[in-house]
């Protein structure tokens, strides 16, 4: 099967997809506006494998490490969305990451199920993130 996601440094295509009325409302403070992710994508630590329909920013957090956001717009979600986290996994552990985690509300069930669908378990973590708490997801790329 072809691969269905790229690195890219495109920050006005990754805009697009995050700040998507089917996305932004689930990514970071409603308030907040528009979202541009530019400043993330100049760092070169970070990882940005995108397709079609969305795809994940990985940003850095230690050593081996990053991160996991993930932005599919609704054409995407089911079958391309398992395909395509399947295939960042892969991208972030051929960049040197051997841990993945990601923050989840635990309101956003389908969200859960998704993770843990692909491999991610939990910490057992709680963190505060935007004044509310975040179950915390994680897994190794070996």
């Amino acid at each position: 099967m072809p691969a269905i996601l790229s690195l890219t440094r495109d920050a006005a295509r990754v805009n697009a997809v995050i700040n998507h009325p089917d996305v932004r409302p689930y990514v970071g403070a409603p308030e907040a506006g528009y979202l541009d992710i530019s400043r993330r994508m100049a760092e070169p630590e970070n990882l940005f494998p995108f397709g079609e329909h969305g795809g994940f920013a990985l940003i850095w957090t230690a050593p081996a490490e990053h991160e996991v956001h993930t932005y599919i717009l609704p054409s995407g979600r089911g079958k391309w969305a398992r395909q395509a986290a399947a295939e960042m996994i892969s991208l972030a552990a051929q960049h040197g990451t051997e841990r993945l985690w990601t923050q989840i509300e635990p309101e956003m069930r389908n969200v859960r199920n998704f993770a843990v669908s692909m491999g991610m378990v939990p910490t057992g973590e709680t963190l505060v993130t935007l004044g509310e708490p975040h179950l915390v997801y994680e897994m190794g790329t070996c």
